[in-house]
């Protein structure tokens, strides 16, 4: 009967029966046992080659607006992400007006180890402003932009209401209320001419959020007429931003054989400062 062979790497190695030696044999084994090992042992992958350190930069003019001439700040921070020494290099910066002006060259700083730097440039006009950052030694870049607002304020008038009345007799009151609206916090200007036959007739003008058009004597929000006496340009500060106007006027009982009448003319108006982007 024939052994069982055994198959070790192009060996043949025939398997004596059991009990009986064979140094040769086994010595052949150990030393297929030992080729297999190394011929099967995976070699340890290489290590993957470190990642490149990733840089940033941060960009800040300082405020959202100022007017032409006004010296701003650039300033920031470029370099590695998580380093605070070995940041140093060059930033030169670049503005463009609005969406579309020509790119311009205006300054150019040096970025500390820490990676910190700055300029002062004069704001002219609303636009970008562009910073671009190289390492002083390595071929690390990196870049960072900011918008800034520039305007410029005029003074406006605007008509906030006007009402106007003839030949009104006013017994018991003649009365105007304005609609509810927003005004800003400055003083409002009044003009009010009145020419009443009874020159007793007399009344009041306010700015209030009242209802019931409530006076109370002082109220900046307010001014009196008592017997019509009082000056015709005048200021209101009412001391709120949402109300309604309010005049009240009332004549005197003519004597007998004579009229009362009056003709009232009522503006407000209100200096709010306008701006104006370039």
């Amino acid at each position: 009967m024939p052994l069982p062979v055994l198959v070790v790497f192009g060996l043949n190695i025939p398997k004596l029966p059991h009990g009986e030696d064979n140094v040769g044999s086994t010595r052949l084994l150990a030393a297929g046992t030992l080729l297999a090992a190394a011929l099967t042992g995976a070699a340890p992958a290489a290590a993957a080659p470190p990642a490149d350190p990733k840089t940033d930069m941060v960009l800040s003019a300082g405020t959202a607006e100022v007017k032409p001439g006004t010296m701003i700040t650039l300033s920031g921070w470029a370099g590695w992400l998580g380093r605070d020494t070995g940041n140093a290099g060059k930033v030169d910066f670049f503005f463009r007006k609005g969406a579309t002006g020509p790119r311009v060259r205006v300054g150019s700083t040096e970025a500390a180890s820490s990676g910190e730097f700055r300029l002062k440039v004069k704001a002219t006009a609303s636009g970008q402003y562009a910073a671009e950052y190289q390492h002083r030694k390595q071929p690390v870049k990196a870049n960072g932009t900011a918008y800034l607002n520039v305007y410029t304020e005029k003074p406006v008038e605007r008509t906030l209401f006007g009402w106007n009345a003839f030949t009104m007799p006013c017994l018991p009151a003649c009365e105007a209320v304005g609609s509810e609206q927003l005004i800003s916090p400055a003083p409002i200007k009044v003009k009010l001419t009145r020419e009443c036959l009874q020159p007793v007739a007399g009344g009041r003008v306010g700015f209030t959020s009242d209802p019931k058009n409530a006076f109370k004597a002082g109220d900046p929000g307010w001014r009196e007429f008592p017997k019509g006496e009082g000056p015709t340009e005048f200021e209101l500060k009412p001391g709120i931003t949402r109300g309604h106007f309010y005049l009240q006027w009332t004549s005197t009982a003519a004597p007998e054989g004579q009229f009362t009448s009056c003709n009232l003319s009522f503006l407000a108006t209100q200096t709010d400062v306008q701006k104006d982007y370039v």
